[in-house]
């Protein structure tokens, strides 16, 4: 059976975005991931320890993509996607592995 591993590449922030629009000092990188942080999918469930439901939201259906079979232009692929916060994504790599027993 194929789950789908999500690894935290990079946290961003866009500091002229955040100076012209959140006027928050305290506004800075995403709270809830770290770049590293690697957590397993299995049939598009949201993952635990997953701290963000919209970054999930984000990505769940390359997620779930990734556990069933794919064309074979994409069949074994890494996607790298990331969630939809303008002014600090998180991007994530996902990749199709095998769950294990």
């Amino acid at each position: 059976m194929k789950q789908c591993r999500i690894t935290v590449l990079k946290c961003t922030l866009d500091e002229e975005l955040k100076a012209k629009y959140i006027p928050d000092p305290d506004y800075g990188l995403c709270p809830y991931f770290t770049p590293g942080q690697v957590f397993y999918s299995k049939s598009g469930e949201c993952p635990d320890g997953f701290g963000c439901r919209i970054g999930w939201k984000s990505i769940r259906e390359e997620a779930e993509g990734m556990t069933k079979p794919q064309p074979a232009f994409f069949e074994g692929r890494p996607h790298v996607v990331c969630c939809n916060d303008g002014c600090r994504p998180v991007i994530f790599l996902l990749e199709s592995v095998e769950a294990e027993a």
